[in-house]
């Protein structure tokens, strides 16, 4: 089994990060019977683009993985892993070591809904602001 872990470092002693689209690394682990068999680390190519979302999930879809630890997945990104069969499960603050246990534990919670402002993130998502509406402003 392939998973993806968001990640704000390169090694496997570095904190996750909440975020997915944005987030500076990916870890790619290969998992077989609870053991890492093989993992990667890869710069996120598309964290500086427009519609990152789509792009992040897109890449992370071409990694062939079967599992998504992250925090926030936004909507399109979320409807993407749906549709080509990437579950996504609720990361643990900690390392990436410590969420790559938790998950052969079992210790994950599945995510079911998408959205921003999970446990980690504490926001609602980059460039929203509230009581900022469509109106016209005078």
């Amino acid at each position: 089994m392939k998973i993806a872990i968001t990640s704000n470092g390169n090694n496997l002693d570095s904190e996750v990060s909440p975020v997915f689209a944005r987030c500076p690394y990916f870890f790619v682990a290969d998992l077989e019977k609870g053991d890492i068999k093989e993992i990667s680390t890869i710069e996120n190519p598309t964290k500086n683009e427009r519609g990152a979302g789509i792009s992040a999930a897109q890449f992370i879809g071409n990694k062939n993985v079967d599992a998504l630890i992250s925090d926030a997945v936004g909507p399109n990104a979320f409807n993407l892993f749906k549709q080509i069969g990437i579950k996504m499960y609720k990361l643990q603050s900690g390392t990436v070591k410590d969420n790559l246990k938790l998950f052969t534990e079992n210790k994950l919670d599945e995510i079911t809904s998408s959205g921003f402002g999970g446990s980690m993130a504490g926001g609602r998502g980059p460039g929203r602001r509230e009581g900022m509406g469509g109106g016209r402003q005078i």
